[in-house]
């Protein structure tokens, strides 16, 4: 094995993978998703969003493959009005990969795939403040923490601070 991450659309038959990240309360710990048990149904329907807001020039959603098999997922939006020169991204990777290196390799691919194909000029990730580990890959990755989003995001009813982190170019 090479160890090589690359990213690509998501295929039918990748529900299975995204299944079983999926189906995890760890990985949807810092996720807006709260969606378990997470079946297969919901990992296909899932993969037709990717498709319809590809389509639709809406969130762009890509596999993050190890070697050919997919390990997580990493999107990005672009923003409107005001907001057009940005684009926020999202990212998730399965627990049996956590602390090995690759979501910074698959964050820096998309931010090459952003600034290259999109012509922006600013891209942010607003995180859970505990979410110790999102934060390193995004300081590893050259984004710079910009404040703290007071009661940022709401996940099953509950407000969380957010961590607000943007690279610039």
């Amino acid at each position: 094995m090479s160890n090589k991450v690359s990213l690509r659309r998501f295929y039918d038959n990748d529900a299975e993978a995204i299944m079983r990240i999926c189906n995890d309360e760890d990985v949807q710990r810092y996720l807006l998703l709260s969606l378990l048990p997470y079946t297969t149904e919901n990992a296909r329907q899932f993969i037709k969003y990717t498709r319809d807001s590809q389509t639709n020039g809406g969130e762009q959603c890509f596999a993050i493959t190890l070697d050919g098999k997919v390990i997580g997922c990493i999107s990005y939006t672009i923003q409107s009005g005001c907001k057009s020169n940005s684009a926020t991204i999202g990212y998730y990777i399965g627990k049996d990969y956590w602390h090995s290196g690759y979501m910074p390799k698959a964050v820096a691919l998309i931010i090459e795939k952003v600034f290259e194909n999109e012509g922006i000029h600013r891209i942010f990730a607003e995180i859970f403040t505990e979410n110790t580990a999102s934060a390193r890959v995004l300081e590893k990755c050259g984004f710079t923490l910009e404040g703290i989003l007071r009661k940022g995001i709401i996940k099953n009813g509950v407000e969380h601070d957010a961590k607000l982190y943007a690279f610039v170019r």
